[in-house]
């Protein structure tokens, strides 16, 4: 790979110092496009009237502004940073575009084109005295194929509403946070929601779909007690109010959802209920539409080419769903690592998902692509200079211990990386009607996995939007299709939220799974339903049940904490399971776990420790279903008989298809 930048990578760093097929089918189509690569269209000819570029330093927008806020200012951006970035009583404008030989911006802040000067290397740059946060430009390169009018690469907002789409000039500074620096949680201590902002919450129906609309539903999320959201992309992208798999610009939050500040709104008030803010990020590939900003963005497109910012070599160039961004090139390896250092910057996002790593590092996992590794490293050790405790996820689903190995050690750099062998272990026990079916010693294997022998490496789930979407469906439906809030659905996706929740891991939520959501998630989403919170109440009491157990919130769970787990019970022929979990000694967890209809009035398992043993949940408990109930568990008193290898011995009261989690 060639060098990165190393201006800009090192004012980063200072400014903030399974086998499972890979995601093909997750590319909804794309319905709303952002089309402005006009050529000769304005028939303008670029005239100087700028500011000549002395020391593009970045200062504080002004005094007035920094006082709107009690919190720090966030770092102010690298000095050479591209895109429009505000400064005292004007802004500087800065764009890559080699094959042009004139580049000029346009904006009311001045009567004619402003022409930008060279800095070498295709970059045009020029400061205009006057120019300020919420001017309206675009740029416009004069090349030998004729004028083009391009939206900045790294806008930081859009304006759809006229005839012409324009980038906004932004000021990340001015925006009033109510909320300090945030850390979040360690990674054991960690759950994760998954959240749609296009479905999330929509109260004036599809129009409705924005962040204002999601973050006055993160109380019920903070409720559970989730303490991180997962958004999926929230980028400009060409799905409308869709997936948002098909990127379009990279900086600038998707305009049917809101503003930048809008998006800063969201994360304010996340953080005000303790919650974390990821984003899901998409550099594997770029839009496939034609005519998507950054292709062929300069002019310089021949043949086959997409363009500057994506490979040539026929043997990277394309993916399934759009071109491949050439990770080789330092000026977009920089923009890549620049944008994760910017949203933590100017939105005080905690960190991220990255969209098929596979296709990053590799070709699918096969292979190697140019600069593709050397990117994951930049960005994240970037990310980590800025936030030691960001959360860092990969979705590679390759089952390579080095993509959540840290980068001193020669791995990609990621904290952990989603674990799809553990969601296919877990659903295949449970969905099967007959009994018979279900694999235990698979359940075992998947309680038992680790990278780098950490367990926490993991991100653990049972839905996400790929297994819900691509012609799946939720857990409850493909349980019982026909009545998806059955017994059956509803135990046995209980059941699989209780060992989700109690392996070691960083479980996962996709949004509305703990209000039984059914049905399937299409490439336009419908909204989520609130009304099914109150509908299914005792499954969202569940749930919060099995968080706080998780988190320990009580204070009598800690060895959920840990990272140790021993399943020292495996009858397959009952279908029952029983394992252990521990972090320092003398705080075990005992789960015990019937995955067959058949009750027990009495089952006899070892216990690590002499009684009594406390009943901190029971799946069949009334509470969590007016018709559960069906056995009376009781705390359990042992009797010093060695069982299952441990030295004593207790019996429990065992619904079907139920969980009973134990500690002392």
């Amino acid at each position: 790979m060639r060098e990165l930048r190393p201006t800009l990578l090192a004012a980063l760093l200072v400014a903030g110092c399974s086998d499972a097929a890979d995601d093909a089918p997750d590319k909804p189509g794309y319905d709303a496009k952002i089309d402005l690569d006009t050529a000769g269209s304005d028939g303008r000819d670029g005239r100087d009237g700028g500011t000549p570029l002395v020391d593009a330093v970045a200062e504080p927008s002004s005094d007035a502004d920094a006082a709107k806020s009690d919190a720090p200012l966030p770092p102010p951006p690298p000095k050479d940073a591209m895109g429009a970035t505000v400064l005292s009583g004007g802004v500087i404008f800065r764009v890559w575009a080699p094959a042009a030989t004139t580049v000029s911006v346009v904006g009311a802040f001045a009567s004619a084109p402003v022409v930008m000067s060279s800095e070498g290397k295709g970059v045009f740059a020029v400061r205009v005295d006057g120019a300020k946060a919420g001017d309206r430009y675009h740029f416009t390169l004069a090349t030998t194929s004729g004028t083009l009018t391009r939206l900045d690469p790294a806008a930081r907002q859009l304006d759809t509403s006229g005839a012409s789409v324009e980038c906004v000039v932004v000021d990340p500074a001015a925006f009033a946070w109510k909320t300090g620096p945030f850390t979040p949680k360690p990674r054991n201590q960690t759950v994760i929601y998954e959240l749609h902002v296009g479905s999330f919450n929509c109260p004036s129906g599809t129009a409705g779909c924005t962040f204002a609309g999601a973050a006055a539903r993160l109380a019920d999320v903070a409720d559970l007690g989730v303490d991180a959201v997962e958004l999926m992309p929230v980028n400009v992208h060409g799905s409308g109010r869709g997936w948002g798999y098909g990127p379009q610009l990279y900086d600038a939050p998707h305009t049917n959802y809101g503003t930048a500040d809008d998006f800063r709104a969201f994360v304010d008030a996340a953080h005000g209920l303790s919650v974390a803010v990821m984003l899901d990020v998409v550099w594997n590939h770029y839009d496939g539409y034609a005519k998507a900003p950054l292709r062929c963005f300069d002019g310089n497109c021949p043949g086959s080419s997409k363009g500057i910012y994506f490979f040539d070599d026929a043997a990277y160039r394309d993916t399934p769903w759009g071109p491949r961004p050439d990770f080789s090139r330092p000026e977009v390896a920089t923009h890549i690592v620049e944008s994760t250092a910017m949203w933590m910057r100017e939105s005080r996002v905690d960190g991220y998902r990255w969209d098929s790593v596979s296709n990053i590092r590799a070709l699918d996992g096969a292979g190697t692509v140019p600069g593709g590794v050397e990117v994951l490293r930049a960005a994240n050790d970037a990310a980590r200079a800025m936030l030691p405790n960001a959360i860092l996820v990969a979705e590679d689903l390759k089952g390579e211990a080095k993509v959540s190995a840290d980068t001193a050690s020669g791995g990609l750099g990621f904290g952990a990386q989603w674990d799809a062998g553990f969601q296919s272990a877990i659903s295949g026990a449970v969905i099967p009607y007959d009994d018979a079916s279900r694999n235990l010693f698979a359940v075992r294997d998947a309680l038992k996995g680790s990278y780098n022998g950490d367990p926490f490496q993991r991100v653990l789930f049972t839905e996400d939007h790929d297994t819900v979407g691509n012609g799946g469906a939720r857990l409850p439906s493909k349980i019982d299709a026909a009545d998806p809030t059955s017994v059956a659905a509803r135990r046995r996706s209980m059941l699989a939220a209780a060992v989700l929740f109690t392996a070691p891991g960083i479980p996962m939520l996709f949004q509305g799974q703990e209000m039984l959501e059914a049905g399937t998630f299409p490439s336009t989403p419908d909204p989520l339903d609130w009304s099914h919170r109150t509908a299914q109440a005792k499954i969202v009491a569940y749930y919060r049940d099995l968080i706080a157990l998780r988190r320990n919130l009580g204070g009598v769970s800690g060895g959920l904490l840990g990272a140790n787990v021993d399943v020292f019970h495996l009858n397959d022929g009952a279908k029952v399971m029983a394992y252990r979990r521990w972090d320092k000694g003398g705080d075990d967890v005992v789960v015990l776990a019937n995955f067959s209809l058949k009750p027990f009035t009495t089952y006899e398992l070892g216990l690590p420790a002499a009684g009594p043993w406390k009943v901190r949940l029971s799946s069949d408990d009334v509470k969590y279903g007016a018709d559960f109930g069906t056995t009376s568990v009781a705390d359990v008193v042992t009797k010093p008989i060695a069982r299952d290898g441990l030295p004593n011995t207790g019996a429990v009261s065992l619904a079907g298809y139920a969980v009973v989690v134990l500690t002392r």
